[in-house]
């Protein structure tokens, strides 16, 4: 279910963390030399590449802000640190395919997404995505249903896409079924790197997806092989993420909301410009980052943070 959990309080910072929230109070903070300065309400050209990290930072904090987190009562709910890395690569898929719509709503028609904040996590998270998307259940559907989270439920919603496309003859078994049969391909999709994606490079997410890809399959096959399906058909690849239009989305930018004038230690007439913005929050409280030109990269192995560990800290609940 959609939420917002924004309590529109808006303040500008002097770090060069692009955005955080208080998960107390839900204010959000915002860079006011890498964010709000750009925010100016119309396109510069001399600006443009900032107004676009500007605005990617807002969409993807929107993104994290418009859903809730937790999901108490959902048996597939992953509580572990894997799913702080795929909501941070999910918020970037959305961050992609939407800022050129959001960009034209908030007054800077022309700007384009530019490079992912989290390359690492938007790699993997995207190719995991097409793979699982198709005819049955699309990649627009699943980011709109993505959106409204809960965000530890993102593994399940994956797992939802994959049965309508790849075990379509499941799709009518009842809900306790279905659920046990996303349970089984949420497995393979927990892969140890999850946590640290955010901070590495595009090609470690690349070869996570690979490995994500190749056991999510096998499992596939067992499933079918268990319930006396027939093989998986050949099916054709589902294209990228691609930028969505009007007459394509189904579900619009954040809608305008009106922020405080007197919003205590923030630039007013910034405030005025920013009245697009809705939810902005990240997931668990955790800032964004600017970019990282030598962020670190794990070893090629794909080693977890805790050596010799599979399994990730669990996300505590409250």
């Amino acid at each position: 279910m959609a939420t917002d959990r924004w309590n529109r309080e808006l303040y500008a910072t002097s770090s060069d963390t692009m955005g955080s929230l208080d998960p107390k109070t839900g204010a959000l903070r915002l860079s006011g030399h890498r964010v709000l300065l750009h925010l100016t309400g119309s396109v510069s050209p001399v600006q443009a590449a900032d107004q676009v990290e500007a605005l990617a930072t807002v969409l993807h904090e929107a993104t994290h802000g418009g859903m809730h987190i937790k999901a108490q009562a959902k048996r597939n709910a992953v509580w572990t640190e894997h799913s702080r890395g795929v909501m941070e690569g999910f918020a970037e898929v959305r961050t992609a395919v939407d800022l050129e719509l959001f960009a034209k709503r908030a007054g800077y028609a022309g700007l384009t997404f530019g490079d992912p904040q989290y390359p690492g996590a938007f790699a993997a998270t995207s190719d995991l995505m097409v793979h699982i998307t198709g005819p049955a259940y699309r990649l627009d559907t699943l980011i709109n249903d993505g959106c409204r989270g809960p965000g530890l439920m993102h593994f399940d919603q994956f797992a939802h896409a994959a049965v309508a496309n790849h075990l379509s003859e499941l799709t009518h078994r009842d809900a306790s079924t279905q659920q046990a049969i996303r349970a089984q391909l949420i497995e393979p999709m927990l892969h140890a790197h999850w946590p640290t994606l955010p901070a590495t490079e595009a090609d470690t997410g690349h070869a996570v997806a690979r490995e994500i890809r190749s056991k999510l399959d096998v499992k596939i096959a067992e499933i079918r092989h268990d319930y006396r399906l027939p093989p998986t058909p050949p099916t054709t690849p589902p294209p990228s993420p691609q930028p969505r239009t009007p007459q394509t989305s189904s579900t619009p930018p954040p809608a305008a909301a009106q922020l405080p004038p007197s919003a205590s230690n923030a630039h007013t007439d910034t405030l005025n410009a920013l009245r697009f913005l809705t939810a902005q929050p990240p997931p668990t409280g955790a800032p964004r980052r600017p970019p990282q030109a030598n962020a670190p990269r794990p070893p090629h192995h794909l080693q977890t943070t805790r050596p010799g560990s599979q399994r990730a800290p669990r996300l505590q609940p409250g």
